[in-house]
């Protein structure tokens, strides 16, 4: 009697501390995934922030007008956006207590996370380049293109730039009587070149010349904008992978301790009703049983 009152103790002490670690875990998971909800919506938010400040340079990426090249910005806000989702799962997950769904949101974490860990390598060991070998500055067809002159005029403009590689780009060019030009004249290795410029490579000019040059060429330019993105994009990326890291880890702990304790209640039910079935045999054989009394002996 002694010995099952201790087990009935010692029971009774693991469920309720299997309990108090599963709502701890479940606590810090839940809160952890918040967080998920909240970094993957300025995800979104920095990505479409981001695209939207370049997005008008995009004529000048090949390869983005015929969809064979990602932004790190379109990048970031499919990551936030899967991240969402998949943070879903952990959510409705730890409220119903489910082992499946919560087991499904680590599995789908981690595949995200070796993502953002392959793209934070990329975005770092990415060069000026190897983005150059994407942009595309089609000076040449300034003067006969309307549309290209009105891209590369707002381009110049915009990042302060002139030319494709220098403004020496537009030597040779003939620009005509609809197109609005100034001249430069600067001495280049003891010759002294006369160059017609598009006004807009010229931050101040006169009626003719240029006062004041755009040096910077528009593909360094774009190349530089585009480090300077990936560079905050890629850090960003490094602290949302640790933070996924340990919802990781949590969401495998409260799935562990939801089996524990889902384990634990069908065993406690499996005595209980082991206990049961003992007790109503002990009084059926109670009641089965006939007492027959002995004989009194009688002495010849």
């Amino acid at each position: 009697m002694t010995d099952n009152c201790e087990n009935k103790q010692k029971m009774k002490f693991n469920k309720t501390e299997s309990e108090y670690n599963m709502k701890s875990i479940r606590f810090l998971l839940l809160t952890i995934t918040t967080m998920f909800i909240l970094i993957s919506g300025l995800m979104i938010i920095l990505g479409i922030s981001v695209y939207s400040h370049y997005h008008n340079f995009s004529f000048f990426y090949e390869s983005t007008k015929s969809g064979r090249f990602l932004t790190p910005s379109i990048l970031v806000a499919l990551l936030g956006l899967a991240l969402f989702v998949v943070t879903l799962f952990g959510f409705f997950g730890s409220f119903k207590q489910s082992t499946c769904m919560v087991n499904l949101y680590a599995f789908l974490l981690t595949l995200i996370l070796i993502v953002k860990l392959v793209l934070v390598i990329i975005t770092f060991t990415m060069g000026p380049e190897t983005i150059m070998n994407y942009i595309i500055v089609p000076v040449q067809q300034y003067t006969y293109d309307p549309e290209i002159e009105a891209e590369i005029d707002s381009l110049q403009v915009s990042l302060n730039c002139c030319g494709g590689n220098s403004y020496l780009d537009y030597i040779g060019m003939e620009f005509t009587s609809n197109h609005s030009t100034v001249v430069v004249s600067n001495v280049i290795d003891g010759d002294q070149i006369t160059v017609v410029l598009p006004r807009s490579c010229c931050v101040s000019a006169s009626e003719v010349y240029c006062t004041r040059l755009r040096i910077t060429s528009c593909k360094d330019a774009l190349a530089d904008m585009m480090l300077q993105n990936s560079s905050v994009l890629g850090v960003l990326g490094v602290s949302v992978m640790f933070t996924q890291l340990l919802g990781i880890i949590f969401a495998l702990l409260l799935a562990r301790c939801i089996r524990k304790m889902k384990s634990e209640k069908a065993l406690i039910a499996w005595m209980m009703k082991e206990q049961m079935i003992l007790a109503r045999q002990a009084s059926e054989n109670k009641e089965d049983s006939v007492y027959i009394a002995k004989p009194d002996s009688s002495i010849a």
